[in-house]
Parts: structure tokens; C-alpha cells; sequence
């Protein structure tokens, strides 16, 4: 079943929110700004209903609020060193909204867009289309991209990104939403217990800009392939630059979909299951979410939810050995990322 209302308005334009349920009671609710995932309710085994999804209960606050909650990001999710990279024999100069480099699409992305809708009551699924200008922040092409959500009867929720263009351009997208298999107002998700089908991460510079070597987990605090607490080796890794966990592991093998990671609540109970088609996976634990009000007055800090970012590898547009995030005229980018729930 599918249900609408609308959520909030920019500039006279209405803002509706698309809710999808599905028998067992899951629920999982987006706006058409962003393409934004707003809530995910998951029936317990106990039947109580827990949203895992931080977000908030106004337009206004999506719109003023950094940390991408729950927004659909692109053209280019992640980091381009520079904030520009060169293309069939052209240069092309993108928006260092993250001095010196570009992030998550730049100043006016995809995420801060308003996306139009169709529903597809008999499958489930809502599916959201935004078209992109060529030269749109600096990137050649017109795209139009798609994100289509379905939520199954096994409590899966699916999201399934896709882009055509008429130029060859880079496109990488991804889902920001931040998950507390708590409950969004259950504090930090420390004590969550993760496992990463990884065998490396992308090094990176300072500025979180991959500098192309794999290096493997093996010995490290990154080492998720033996299921263990956020907080375990989290002192390791909270003095560096990212401030805890802001790591792209590379699952390997793009284009096919596997199974890359489960994450379980402490509390809970709860187990979210994540399967992708992409190589890589950001692993954020939230480490800069400044103190703010989230929906029903919810008090959210740093590390209250986590965020798991199937995409291309951060910055490939420089890095030849990395798996290629340009798409050409005729050629479709497809991503498929399934998040299921259990307990």
C-alpha cells in the first residue's frame, strides 16, 4: 500500500511525502526533495514498531541542516580532489564545497533538488526522476536520473538508482540516510555490532581524498569481516581526521550484487542486512552530527546513527587503476542496494 500527504512547500511548490507499507507493517516514508528517505519503521519480533531512520519533522530543517540526512546525493556522491577533473581531452572546474574539493554534487546537488514521482501500487515501489542540466555545477551532460524505492514483503527496503546522459560524464550515487537500529532517539549506535565483507580500504589523504592504494584491514581497527561493536577499536580511529569511522571499503567485484555487510542493534534486536551491485561501501558513524533536534523532539548527537554508502570509489574520476564512474551516451548507470530487515 501507498500513501501521500504533503510533508511541507519551498517557494509555493508542494512537497509531498510518499509512504510505503507493507503487510508485516514496515514502513518507509520519502520526500520529493532530495529524494530523501525520511523514516523507516520496522515491526520488532516482540511487535513493537522502532524507526531507525534519524530525519526531522519540517521542510525547513531539511533544508538548513547539514549531514545530507536521508538524501538521495549525485551527480557525484563522495569526494573529487580539486574540485575538478579532466575528461576526453577537456577540463571541467566543479564547486569546492569542501575546500579545496567538491562533495556529495556540490553546492545545489541532486540532494537539494526536487525530484518529480510516479507510484507503482501493484509493485510496491515509488520511483523519483530529476533531470540535470549539462554544465549543471560543472558537470557535462544533460542527465536525467532516477530513484526508485520498493519496500517487500520480506521487509526489505530496495533502492534502485539509474541515469542516462547525452555527454560522457561521471555519475556515482548514493543514499545518506543515517540508521539507529535502536531507534532514532535511542543515543549513539557505539555498541551496534557490525560485520564488513571487506578485505581493504581506500587510503586517503588528510582530506579523506584516496590516494589509490588498497590497503587491507587485516590488523587494523577497519578489520569488520568478524562481527564486533562500532565502539571496539572506535579510540584508534577517533583522533584522525575523520574523527571515527569515514572510510570507503572496497568490497570488490562491481556490478555484482552480494552481500556486504550486517549491522545489529544492541538494544533492539534488531538486524539490518545490506546487499549492493556496487564495489565500494563509506562507512560514516556520524561523527559530526552537531547537537540538534530531530522529529518528535528527538535530542541527536554526534555518532546517534551511522551511515552505510554503497557507490564508486571516492575520487575514481583521477584514479585510472579504480573502477570507472564515467557513463556515456547509450549507456545506463544502474545501482541496486537492498537494506533487509529481521527481528
Amino acid at each position: 500500500m501507498i500513501t501521500e500527504r504533503i510533508f511541507g512547500e519551498i517557494k509555493g511548490i508542494s512537497i509531498p511525502e510518499v509512504t510505503i507499507h507493507n503487510k508485516a507493517g514496515m514502513e518507509v516514508s520519502i520526500l520529493s526533495y532530495g529524494a530523501t528517505i525520511r523514516s523507516v519503521i520496522v515491526p520488532t519480533a516482540d511487535g513493537k514498531k522502532i524507526d531507525v531512520c534519524l530525519g526531522y519533522d519540517t521542510i525547513e530543517e531539511y533544508m538548513t541542516n547539514g549531514g545530507f540526512f536521508g538524501a538521495s546525493v549525485g551527480r557525484f556522491a563522495n569526494r573529487i580532489k580539486g574540485a575538478a577533473f579532466d575528461l576526453d581531452g577537456k577540463h571541467y572546474t566543479l564547486a569546492a564545497n569542501e575546500a579545496p574539493n567538491h562533495l556529495h554534487g556540490g553546492i545545489q546537488g541532486w540532494s537539494k533538488k526536487i525530484w518529480n514521482y510516479t507510484t507503482d501500487p501493484d509493485h510496491n515501489s515509488v520511483t523519483f526522476v530529476v533531470k540535470s542540466a549539462d554544465m549543471e555545477e560543472g558537470y557535462p551532460g544533460e542527465v536525467t536520473a532516477s530513484a526508485k524505492f520498493t519496500v517487500t514483503e520480506d521487509n526489505r527496503m530496495v533502492i534502485e538508482y539509474s541515469a542516462v546522459t547525452d555527454k560522457a560524464t561521471p555519475i556515482n550515487m548514493t543514499n545518506h540516510w543515517y540508521i539507529n537500529l535502536n531507534g532514532h532517539a535511542s543515543g549513539d549506535i557505539m555498541d551496534h555490532t557490525l560485520q564488513l565483507n571487506a578485505e581493504g580500504i581506500t587510503e586517503t589523504d588528510d582530506k579523506l581524498i584516496p590516494t589509490g592504494k588498497i590497503l587491507p584491514v587485516e590488523g587494523t581497527p577497519y578489520d569488520f569481516r568478524t562481527p564486533k561493536a562500532i565502539r571496539t577499536d572506535f579510540d584508534a580511529v577517533r583522533v584522525l581526521p575523520t574523527s571515527g569511522y569515514d572510510n570507503n571499503f572496497a568490497l570488490g567485484n562491481p556490478g555484482e550484487f552480494k552481500q556486504a555487510a550486517v549491522l545489529k542493534g544492541d538494544k533492539s534486536g534488531l538486524t539490518m542486512t545490506a546487499y549492493t551491485n556496487m564495489e565500494g561501501m563509506q562507512l560514516y558513524t556520524g561523527n559530526h552530527i552537531n547537537d540538534r533536534k530531530g522529529k518528535a523532539n528527538a535530542e541527536y548527537h554526534n555518532m546517534s546513527g551511522l551511515c552505510m554508502e554503497p557507490h564508486h570509489y571516492p575520487d575514481c574520476v583521477h584514479k585510472p587503476e579504480f573502477p570507472s564512474a564515467i557513463v556515456r551516451p547509450g549507456e545506463t548507470y544502474y545501482h541496486h542496494t537492498e537494506f533487509k530487515f529481521e527481528g
